[in-house]
C-alpha cells in the first residue's frame, strides 16, 4: 500500500514536473514575446522621440515667423502712422501755400491795378506834353520817357557811375550770403542725413531689443515649463535665474543617474532571471533523469521483493525507500514553490511592460496634441499674412494720396513762380521810371506820386518853348483837373504842381507800388 501511494506520489510530483515544465516553457515564451513587444516599443519611443524634436523645432520655426510677422506689421504701422502724419503736414502745407497764392494773387490784382493807374497818369502827362497821341501802354509810356530823358542822360552819367559802384559793392555783398547761404544748406543736408541715420538706427534698435525681449519671455516660459516638468517649480519659486538654472541642470543629472541605475538594475535582474531559468532547466532535467532513475530502481525493489522471503525485510525496505521518496517529494515541492515565485515575478516585469505601453500611449496622445497646435499656428500665420496684405494696400493707397498732394504743391509752386516773375516784371517797369528819372531805386518807400511828380516837371522842362507861345492859355492837369497859367518869368514855379492837392485827389496812390 506504501508503495502505491509512493508511486502515486511520484507520479503527481511527475505531473507537478511536467506542469511546471510547460508554464516554465510558456512563461520563457511571453518573456521572448515581451521583450521583443519591449524592443519594439522602444524603437516606437524612439521615433516618436524623432517625430517630437522635428515637431518641436517646426513649432520653434513656426513661432519665430510668427514674431517676424508681428514685427513686421508693427513696423508697417509705424510707417503707416508716420505716411499719415506727412500727409497731414502736407495738407497743412497746402493750405498755406493756397492761402498765400491768394494774398499773392491779390496783391498782384493790387499791384497791377495800380500800375494801369500809373500808366494812365504818366500817359495823360505826356499826351499833354506831346503832339502824338499816347496810348497807356509799357511800350508807348517807355518810349516818350525815353526820348525826354536822352536829353537829362549827360547829366546822370556822375550819378550811373556812383550807383554803378554801389550796386558792385552790393553783389560783392549778395555774392557773400549765397556763399554763407550755400554753406548753411550743406550743413543743414549733413545734418538731415546724420538724423536719418539716427533715426534708422533707432529703428533697427528698437526692433533688436523687442526681439530679445519676445525671446526673453520665451526663455522664461520653457525655464518654468521645464521646472513644472522636473517638479521643482515649488522650490524654484524664491531663486534667482542662474540658482534656477543650476538647480534645473542637478535635478536633470539626479534624473539622469536614477534612469542609469534603473537601467542597470533592470539588466541585472533580467540576466539573473536568465540564469535562474538556465538552472531551473537543468533542475528539471537533472528531476527527470533522477525519476527515471527512481523507476528502475522501484522496479529493481519490486524484483527484489519477488525473490525475498521475508516480508520483514521488504517492508523496512519499502519504509526507508518511501522516507526517501517523501523527502524528495518535499523537496520538489520546494522546488515548485521556487518556480512559482519566479512566475510571479515574470507576471509583474509584464505588469512593467503594460505600464510602458500605457505611456507610449500618453505620448501619441500629446503628439496629435502638438498637431493640432502646430495647424493652429499655420492659421495663426495665414491670418497674419492676410493682415499684412490689407496693411500694403493702405500704404499704397496712401502713397497715391502724397503723390497727388506732391503734384498739388508742385502745380501751386509754379503758379506762384508766375506771379512772382509778374511781379518782378512790375518792379523792373517802376525801377526803370525810377532810373530814368533820376531817383534812387533802392530805396525802399518811394511814393508814386514823387515818380509822377518829377514827371511833370521833366515834361515842364522840355516843353518850355511850347508853353511861351500859349502863355495865356490855361491848360488841364488830368489828374488834378484844375487849370494851371504857365509864367516865362518863372518856369520852375509854374512847373511845380501842387502836391497837397495830388495827395489829396489821389489818396490811394499815396503809397509805393
Amino acid at each position: 500500500m506504501r508503495i502505491a501511494v509512493l508511486e502515486e506520489s511520484v507520479k503527481s510530483s511527475e505531473v507537478d514536473c511536467k506542469a511546471s515544465r510547460e508554464t516554465v516553457l510558456r512563461l520563457v515564451s511571453e518573456l521572448d514575446r515581451e521583450r521583443r513587444k519591449a524592443a519594439n516599443s522602444a524603437a516606437a519611443l524612439d521615433s516618436i522621440k524623432v517625430e517630437l524634436d522635428t515637431l518641436m523645432v517646426g513649432r520653434r520655426s513656426v513661432e519665430m515667423e510668427t514674431q517676424t510677422l508681428t514685427e513686421r506689421l508693427e513696423a508697417s504701422k509705424r510707417v503707416i502712422e508716420a505716411g499719415r502724419r506727412e500727409t497731414s503736414c502736407l495738407e497743412k502745407q497746402v493750405k498755406e501755400l493756397e492761402r498765400n497764392l491768394q494774398a499773392s494773387q491779390g496783391e498782384t490784382q493790387a499791384a497791377e491795378e495800380k500800375l494801369q493807374m500809373f500808366l494812365k497818369k504818366i500817359a495823360g502827362l505826356l499826351q499833354v506834353k506831346s503832339e502824338h497821341v499816347i496810348l497807356p501802354t509799357e511800350k508807348d509810356v517807355l518810349q516818350q520817357l525815353e526820348q525826354l530823358t536822352l536829353q537829362t542822360i549827360t547829366g546822370m552819367e556822375a550819378r550811373l557811375c556812383h550807383v554803378s559802384k554801389e550796386l558792385s559793392e552790393q553783389k560783392e555783398l549778395q555774392c557773400g550770403t549765397i556763399q554763407r547761404a550755400q554753406l548753411a544748406e550743406q550743413q543743414v543736408q549733413d545734418l538731415r542725413e546724420r538724423l536719418q541715420g539716427l533715426e534708422t538706427e533707432l529703428v533697427t534698435a528698437d526692433m533688436h531689443r523687442d526681439g530679445l525681449r519676445h525671446s526673453k519671455q520665451h526663455y522664461e516660459e520653457f525655464l518654468e515649463q521645464l521646472s513644472e516638468k522636473l517638479k521643482t517649480d515649488s522650490i524654484a519659486v524664491d531663486l534667482d535665474f542662474d540658482m534656477r538654472l543650476k538647480l534645473l541642470l542637478s535635478r536633470a543629472e539626479q534624473l539622469v543617474k536614477q534612469e542609469g541605475t534603473a537601467l542597470v538594475e533592470s539588466k541585472t535582474l533580467a540576466y539573473s532571471l536568465q540564469r535562474k531559468l538556465k538552472s531551473q532547466k537543468e533542475q528539471l532535467d537533472s528531476k527527470g533523469l533522477h525519476i527515471q532513475f527512481l523507476r528502475k530502481k522501484v522496479l529493481e525493489l519490486e524484483e527484489e521483493k519477488r525473490s525475498r522471503s521475508a516480508l520483514a525485510l521488504e517492508q523496512e525496505n519499502g519504509y526507508l525507500e518511501a522516507r526517501k521518496l517523501q523527502r524528495k517529494v518535499e523537496r520538489l515541492q520546494n522546488e515548485l514553490k521556487a518556480t512559482k515565485l519566479s512566475n510571479t515575478e515574470l507576471k509583474a516585469q509584464l505588469s512593467h511592460t503594460n505600464e510602458l505601453k500605457l505611456k507610449v500611449m500618453e505620448q501619441s496622445q500629446t503628439m496629435q496634441e502638438q498637431k493640432k497646435k502646430l495647424d493652429q499656428l499655420v492659421e495663426g500665420k495665414a491670418n497674419m499674412e492676410k493682415m499684412l496684405s490689407t496693411v500694403s494696400l493702405d500704404l499704397q493707397s496712401h502713397e497715391k494720396e502724397t503723390r497727388e498732394n506732391q503734384q498739388q504743391l508742385s502745380s501751386l509752386r509754379l503758379s506762384l513762380a508766375q506771379l512772382s516773375e509778374r511781379e518782378r516784371e512790375l518792379v523792373d517797369f517802376r525801377m526803370v521810371i525810377s532810373q530814368m528819372l533820376g531817383l534812387d531805386a533802392t530805396a525802399l518807400a518811394l511814393p508814386n506820386y514823387e515818380i509822377i511828380k518829377l514827371l511833370e516837371t521833366l515834361l515842364h522842362t522840355h516843353h518850355h518853348h511850347h508853353l511861351h507861345h500859349h502863355a495865356n492859355i490855361p491848360w488841364h492837369c488830368p489828374t488834378h483837373q484844375r487849370p494851371h497859367f504857365a509864367q516865362i518869368q518863372d518856369p520852375p514855379h509854374s512847373s511845380s504842381l501842387d502836391v497837397s492837392t495830388f495827395r489829396s485827389a489821389c489818396p490811394e496812390n499815396a503809397a509805393p507800388l
